[in-house]
């Protein structure tokens, strides 16, 4: 397999891009011509022109991704070192820059050149986002245990090629790229999530531990735009968070997964604090879906135990217990359901009781074990089996049992390994347990950003073992943030991760109708907030001369009743107000 360049040096004139490998041994020179947009290699530095090129020091092509205003080069323009996995070291992308192959837009309408300003903040926020990952020479997204398990022939492949589709974030802007083998050392795969590479040192021992979270591209989006199912028996916030632990000649790993419940379900934002939850469709299309889902689950990971955290009361129970009755109804020796109510069990700071759903767990995480290896590739033990944990968003309660579910895998590796005695626990070790607690509730925040907008609930149960004031005092302000963020900016979120993904491709037709709301539809919710405001300020200013209990009784009693029906208002057309997608998830009102 031949690595992807990891030194190139970006030459722009007026009618091409010149990209030219600084790897040693190389002369390979990709040429973009900005003009017909056709792309070439060429094997011959001399081709660059002299000079007259801006020149600037680029770590990779993120790809090319086209806008009303033609086609944009994205290049990774900044790069953090993460840290080494078997010797092949992993970054995390700092900054991007977006170029226009096009020199000017003049052949674009106002109505054209608005559009293209709005897809274009779209794709910078989109790219803004600090969890993209890359490898130049090492796959990394693909478990350990695939690696292992895969063929001679997978390993020849690009990297490119061979990579996971679930976790290829640049796919789509890639498809210019993909399907030319000879451009395979320019064609890099990004993957999104979250990576943590950490040297360990314990009871005299040495080695490496790894945390690395892969967040799907199948249903990306954001928390409440993207729930439950689709007909393709996708997910919605799938992430496959793989363990690591590298010490001598040998590999060890634990793989789980976390996903929103596999059922076609809604929660569609109107303003309220919790919006109404929604099943949609009949029984067979739910089971339908299901089985698609872990169909596929079960011939990637094996067995499956579907944890479920979700709350035994509500509108949750609801959920709760249609995914029961569709568990039951597929009568598939492969999935076992756990329920586990989270919030009730370990309610008023009993985070011990999180030992209950351990210890009925505990059989099962023995039999499917975990992957080991050494480094020459005789494999001593496979993982069979995964578990598949979900709360509501999938976000904080499943990650507190994600690392709890970790943390007993590491301890039985350590005492294979020979580093732990019998018995030994790792909170024994205070900087491992340190270590441990601060990479999970670091992948909590990351994961928790990238779907809801804020950092995660729960984090300081995570990073010290139990709950805190100042730990409240923070979830509370995220919760607040995550109102906020899901109600009045999603919206623009959603459009910026289907626009990268290509969930949405921007047709070439020069007819084409705008997809966002004109400005009189963006006004109307303004100026109804506006004339109650100004309102609000005439019944003050009133209130400051008044004279009087009565008169004074007045204005208030007037300013109540405004404000009543102004909230009643608001409650019935929350939806008016939200700022919701217009490329793909377009608002659909509740009945």
């Amino acid at each position: 397999m031949a690595a992807v360049y990891d030194n190139l040096r970006l030459h722009i004139t007026s009618d091409s891009f010149y990209i030219e490998s600084l790897n040693a041994g190389s002369r390979d020179v990709l040429v973009l011509d900005r003009i017909n947009f056709e792309i070439n290699l060429r094997s011959n530095r001399e081709d660059i022109p002299p000079s007259l090129a801006e020149s600037k020091l680029i770590y990779g092509i993120f790809g090319i991704i086209r806008l009303v205003g033609g086609p944009y080069l994205v290049v990774i323009t900044g790069r953090q070192r993460v840290g080494d996995i078997l010797g092949h070291t992993v970054w995390k992308i700092t900054e991007t820059e977006i170029i226009p192959f096009r020199k000017s837009l003049l052949n674009l309408n106002e109505a054209q050149t608005s559009d293209n300003r709005t897809y274009l903040a779209m794709l910078e926020y989109a790219l803004a986002v600090d969890s993209f990952y890359f490898c130049t020479s090492f796959d990394i997204t693909h478990s350990m245990q695939r690696l292992a398990s895969a063929d001679t022939g997978f390993h020849s492949e690009p990297l490119s090629s061979r990579a996971d589709g679930r976790f290829l974030w640049n796919r789509h802007a890639l498809h210019d790229f993909l399907d030319r083998p000879e451009l395979q050392q320019f064609t890099l795969p990004i993957m999104h999530g979250f990576i943590s590479i950490t040297a360990c040192f314990v009871q005299g021992r040495t080695f490496d531990l790894a945390l690395i979270s892969r967040r799907s591209t199948l249903r990306a989006g954001t928390r409440y735009f993207v729930r439950g199912i689709d007909s393709n028996g996708e997910v919605a916030n799938f992430v496959e968070t793989e363990q690591v632990l590298i010490y001598a000649h040998h590999i060890c790993s634990i793989v789980q997964t976390r996903g929103s419940i596999p059922l076609i379900w809604t929660q569609k934002p109107n303003l309220r604090y919790k919006p109404s939850l929604h099943l949609v469709g009949d029984q067979e299309k739910h089971l339908k879906y299901f089985n698609q889902h872990f169909d596929s689950q079960i011939v990637t990971y094996g067995k499956q135990v579907a944890i479920n955290l979700v709350n035994h009361k509500g509108s949750e129970l609801e959920l709760a217990r249609a995914f029961l009755d569709t568990v039951n109804k597929a009568k598939c020796q492969d999935i076992t359901y756990e329920a586990f109510d989270f919030h009730h069990e370990c309610g008023m700071s009993r985070w011990d009781r999180l030992s209950i759903l351990m210890d009925r767990i505990a059989l099962d995480q023995d039999q499917f074990g975990y992957f080991m290896q050494d480094r020459d590739g005789a494999v001593f033990m496979k993982q069979s089996g995964v578990f598949r944990t979900n709360c509501m968003d999938c976000l904080d309660r499943t990650n507190v049992v994600q690392s709890l579910i970790a943390r007993r895998s590491l301890t039985k590796q350590l005492t294979q390994l020979g580093i732990f005695k019998p018995g030994h626990a790792i909170e024994q070790e205070f900087d491992l347990d340190y270590l441990l607690k601060q990479i999970w509730a670091d992948n909590a925040d990351f994961c928790s950003q990238q779907y809801a907008g804020t950092g995660a609930l729960k984090t300081d149960f995570t990073r010290t073992g139990k709950r805190t004031k100042l730990g409240l005092l923070r979830d509370g302000m995220n919760s607040a943030v995550r109102y906020y963020k899901n109600n009045f900016a999603d919206g623009f979120r959603q459009d910026s991760i289907d626009l990268l993904l290509g969930n949405y491709v921007i047709s070439d037709s020069d007819n084409q109708q705008s997809p966002f709301p004109s400005m009189q539809q963006r006004r109307r919710p303004m100026i109804l907030f506006f004339t109650y405001l100004a309102f609000s300020l005439f019944v003050i200013f009133a209130l400051i001369p008044a004279s009087g209990f009565t008169e004074q009784f007045s204005y208030i009693l007037l300013w109540a009743g405004a404000t009543f029906l102004m909230a009643l208002y608001l409650l019935r057309n929350g939806v008016d107000f939200v700022n919701y997608p217009s490329l793909v998830h377009v608002k659909q009102k509740e009945d």
